[in-house]
């Protein structure tokens, strides 16, 4: 089976329903601007770690089997956990995802997993980079870019025999790429509408005063 144009926009239509609905729903929570401040209370990344791990679930469930891999979104979750609150809240949610994929088996169920957890490592790390705050959509979208083709390295390095797994990377690589960089992509966008709403209620509220 070849992964077909019609496949990859599958995958894509199925990552942009997910993200906009999950996107809207965290940014009109009443947590959400704490986050976005930097000052996530302890009960707040329980709930982001929570939030982001179901993301993470999703990502896999939502996937489509190919050669004993799955075209995913999994990482996704665990990348925008920690791009919002950090690392331990980014490897949090990826913990969860990595857990569901373990569960999975199959033969790349080490390397999905690891990249997982890294992605919420890394996605904290420029966090903490930006001082604690939600990078603009360049570095995000480079991120996620960055983040699974690290994701394919790390499947060639470690499945075995080698030529399935360059059979399993040279047919996912392009879906996977573009699904979580238009996902990436779309999530800043309800970042950055949420902000501009916010400084208009602010300049607003300076007018009536």
């Amino acid at each position: 089976m070849d992964l077909s144009f019609l496949t990859q926009l599958n995958v894509l239509l199925q990552l942009m329903c997910v993200i906009i609905v999950a996107a809207y729903l965290l940014t009109r929570s009443r947590i959400f601007p704490e986050i976005l401040e930097g000052h996530a209370t302890v009960t707040t990344q329980i709930i982001l770690v929570i939030f982001f791990g179901a993301l993470s679930v999703y990502g896999s469930i939502s996937g489509i089997e190919f050669l004993g891999s799955v075209v995913n979104v999994r990482d996704l979750g665990p990348m925008l956990a920690g791009l919002l609150a950090g690392p331990w809240v980014g490897m949090g949610a990826g913990a969860i995802g990595a857990a569901y994929r373990l569960s999975l088996g199959g033969l790349t169920v080490i390397p999905c997993s690891i990249t997982a957890i890294f992605a919420g490592l890394f996605g904290g790390l420029i966090w903490l980079y930006c001082k604690k705050k939600f990078a603009g959509w360049k570095i995000a979208v480079v991120f996620a870019v960055l983040m699974e083709v690290f994701h394919m390295v790390l499947t060639l390095a470690l499945v075995q025999p080698f030529e399935s797994a360059l059979a399993i990377v040279s047919r996912v690589y392009i879906p996977m790429i573009l699904a979580n960089a238009v996902g990436m992509y779309l999530f800043c966008l309800m970042v950055e509408h949420f902000r501009r709403e916010k400084k208009l209620e602010e300049g607003q509220k300076s007018q009536d005063t």
